[in-house]
């Protein structure tokens, strides 16, 4: 008997803790009645920002909403939901010189002018290349080197800038 009440108990406490992740984060209510970011406030700002940063004039196609695919809340299968919305725009360049990769780190440096600040990776064995900032409002904008994609080993540099969680 003394097991069933063992086995009861971890039962219970394993889904009261996966129970801590389900359905979290902020409704479309509360983020209009606390930062009141809207999608479309928001989203001309990731645009600018992505511009400041990559190292080719950006031309951005926005489609319909959830155009970045990420809410801000979790459901009960452990996926982004929204409203609300984290808007997210990326812009991938393969095999890129060094030189473009010197540029574009050259203007994401120069974004702490705007009072985005570098976050250190936790991670030892960072690539330089792998940055993330962020600002005072929550905007973020990151850099990512990955190399040996694919069956021919390619090298593909992403830089994505993201917004805090916006209404709709």
């Amino acid at each position: 008997m003394r097991i069933m009440t063992v086995l009861a108990v971890l039962a219970t406490t394993t889904l009261t803790g996966c129970g801590g992740f389900i359905n979290k984060g902020p409704t479309n209510q509360e983020i209009e009645d606390t930062t009141g970011l809207t999608v479309a406030e928001a989203s001309p700002i990731v645009e600018h920002n992505l511009a400041l940063v990559w190292p080719q004039q950006v031309t951005i196609k926005r489609g319909p909403l959830p155009y970045s695919g990420v809410g801000c809340r979790t459901n009960d299968s452990m996926m982004s939901e929204g409203p609300p919305w984290h808007l997210r725009i990326t812009k991938e360049q393969m095999n890129p010189s060094q030189e473009f990769i010197d540029r574009a780190m050259a203007n994401l440096e120069a974004m702490t002018a705007r009072g985005f600040a570098l976050e250190p990776s936790r991670r030892p064995d960072a690539v330089p290349a792998d940055r993330y900032y962020r600002d005072p409002r929550g905007y973020t904008i990151s850099s990512s080197l990955d190399t040996d994609v694919g069956p021919t080993k390619e090298v593909r540099f992403s830089m994505t800038a993201t917004s805090p969680c916006a209404a709709e």
